[in-house]
């Protein structure tokens, strides 16, 4: 069965850089139709620009994920624009501090939530009645490796990690007979602006890691779009609940 996602309506979070833009672009290059969302609008404008200048039908809305007006008022443009959602890709997070537990921000441990945990179950909680209205539709969201170990330093991001598991696994077996599935992409590290930051606050980050990945390399934004594409497309239709890893076997020793 071709993972085809042709004619379908899509909304993205986070879709201004990085593995958003990157899977915006795999959806536009299939067909579909697009929805960017991103709080960086000069980001979100450009990667529309980008699918636009490719002949792809795509718009741009400015929203906070963590703000649950803007949520709502992102999935009804979204319906306004194409008459429907049937796929959804909740991309949006922020890394936080790299620090120990004892000495990180309380301030910031709370955003980082806010956007990566908060974020995710204001998308669902907005996405999933119109899926269920249509009686069909596939929702990924964006967890992480983090999500699945752990790592020192980095608390807020490894706790917000696995909490968007949890949801993908409750949201998946609370709409698995009712036409909707809903699962999550889990990448490694991925060479984005995000890890750009991330190896500024931590000195030799990028190559520990890739030291201890089998592959020997970092992922690209591409290659974790690919995966998002199959999950939503009808080739991935028996699969719901799952985190799929993308990681170059990081988590495999």
């Amino acid at each position: 069965m071709a993972a085809t996602v042709a004619g379908k309506a899509v909304l993205i979070t986070g879709g201004a850089s990085g593995i958003g833009r990157a899977a915006a672009e795999a959806f536009a290059r299939e067909g579909a139709r697009v929805v960017i969302a991103d709080l960086d609008e000069k980001g979100g404008r450009t990667t529309v620009e980008k699918l636009r200048a490719g002949g792809a039908e795509a718009h741009f809305v400015r929203a906070d994920v963590a703000r649950s007006a803007d949520v709502a008022a992102l999935v009804a443009k979204t319906v306004s624009l194409y008459g429907r959602l049937d796929c959804a890709f909740n991309n949006a997070g922020i890394e936080g501090a790299v620090s120990p537990i004892v000495d990180y921000p309380e301030d910031t441990f709370r955003r980082v939530l806010e956007v990566n945990v908060v974020g995710v179950f204001n998308c669902l909680r907005a996405e999933l009645p119109q899926m269920l209205a249509q009686g069909r539709g596939a929702i990924v969201n964006t967890a992480s490796v983090a999500g699945l170990i752990g790592a020192g330093g980095l608390s807020a991001y490894i706790a917000s990690k696995h909490a968007v598991l949890g949801l993908t696994k409750t949201a998946a077996l609370e709409n698995a007979k009712l036409g909707v599935r809903v699962n999550a992409v889990c990448p490694g590290v991925i060479q984005t602006p995000m890890l750009d930051r991330l190896a500024k606050s931590a000195a030799g980050f990028v190559e520990g890691v890739t030291a201890v990945t089998p592959m020997g390399r970092l992922g690209t934004a591409e290659e974790i779009a690919e995966a998002v594409v199959w999950l939503c497309s009808d080739a991935a239709s028996f699969i719901t609940g799952h985190a799929l890893t993308v990681d170059g076997g990081y988590v495999v020793p």
